[in-house]
């Protein structure tokens, strides 16, 4: 297929001191985005990975698996680490513990809408009140001094953007950069994503502000870019079980044609490697459990996927994954199941 090109959409970025070799972010995403995801997104051509969202009291009171997790390895550079909580004091102290082990970047939490983080006065909560959102922001800011970014939503209900007010007192307390998830909270991750909001907030700014929400694929990559003037782009879901959506849509941003897709075969590969990382990680058994949460994302449209899906969640070893996954191959060919499920 050829289109239109956008060119230089897809370049080098900087934020704060840190220089990106490009500006398509991998999201940060609970439970996924770990330290073996993050390497598979790293080598499939994203600029920067975030962490998973950490909470800022978890990470001053030493909870074991947190301080583990925000202590960066070698390899996992550039990072940014997300947390979040309600205490300006408490977010301030988790982003110098953060700075401490190693991460590139700290970033704030302003936009989750998940009831248990709402309830706690976290997350999209944080922005109803313009005095605490400040001092949080401003506390992390002359805490550290790696560049801080902050993740917002378009608003609460979709009838009020409030994203480029929220990115307004952002740049004025020495935020480094925006990412707008193009939705209200409480529609979560689905719904039509509001472009409009997005540059509303770009033009509201001069730092750079990063689009999310809704970027599937190589043609809404070019949406979100002609249609709002974002400066790059952040991709969650639509890059779980396809890292390689990074290098295709910076091809189609400079040539116009589209690579092809990942074949059944190659995304039965990926797995593999993800699997061989993650028990590298964790320990073989830990680690092929963590995968339970992402094997869906890979298997999705395969022959027989769903018979594997049910069965993925009872094995607990490499050995048992290879036999697994050679299941999705055996007759019937369609068995249970059409290959578009």
């Amino acid at each position: 297929m050829q289109g239109k090109t956008v060119a230089g959409r897809v370049r080098p970025m900087n934020i704060g001191k840190v220089r990106l070799k490009n500006n398509l972010v991998m999201a940060p995403m609970a439970g996924i985005t770990d330290f073996p995801f993050r390497t598979l997104a790293r080598e499939a051509g994203a600029g920067l990975v975030c962490s998973e969202m950490f909470s800022s009291k978890a990470i001053i009171h030493g909870h074991a698996r947190t301080v583990e997790s925000v202590r960066v390895k070698s390899s996992d550079h550039p990072l940014s680490v997300q947390i979040f909580g309600s205490a300006a004091s408490d977010m301030a102290e988790s982003a110098r513990i953060v700075e401490d082990g190693g991460a590139d970047i700290v970033d704030i939490n302003l936009g989750c809408p998940v009831r248990k983080i709402v309830k706690s006065g976290a997350g999209v909560k944080t922005v109803e009140n313009e005095q605490r959102l400040r001092a949080i922001m401003e506390g992390v800011v002359k805490q550290v001094k790696i560049p801080v970014t902050v993740k917002i939503r378009t608003g609460f209900d979709g009838r009020t953007n409030i994203s480029s007010r929220v990115a307004k007192i952002a740049e004025e307390s020495g935020i480094k950069m925006v990412a707008v998830h193009g939705r209200p909270a409480e529609r979560h991750h689905s719904g039509a994503v509001d472009l409009d909001a997005i540059k509303e907030t770009v033009d509201s700014v001069r730092i750079p502000v990063i689009g999310n929400g809704g970027v599937k694929n190589e043609l809404t990559a070019r949406e979100f870019f002609d249609k709002t003037g974002c400066a790059g782009l952040m991709i969650g879901r639509a890059a779980i079980g396809d890292p390689g959506l990074f290098k295709r849509i910076e091809h189609f941003m400079d040539h116009g044609d589209l690579l092809p897709a990942p074949t059944w075969e190659e995304k039965i590969e990926l797995l593999k490697k993800h699997a061989e990382r993650s028990s590298a990680h964790y320990g073989e058994k830990r680690g092929i459990i963590v995968l339970r949460k992402i094997a869906a994302y890979y298997l999705k449209g395969m022959p027989n996927a769903s018979r594997v899906r049910q069965k993925f969640n009872a094995i607990e070893s490499l050995r048992e994954l290879e036999a697994l996954l050679g299941e999705i191959w055996e007759s019937p060919y369609f068995a249970e199941e059409t290959a578009f499920e």
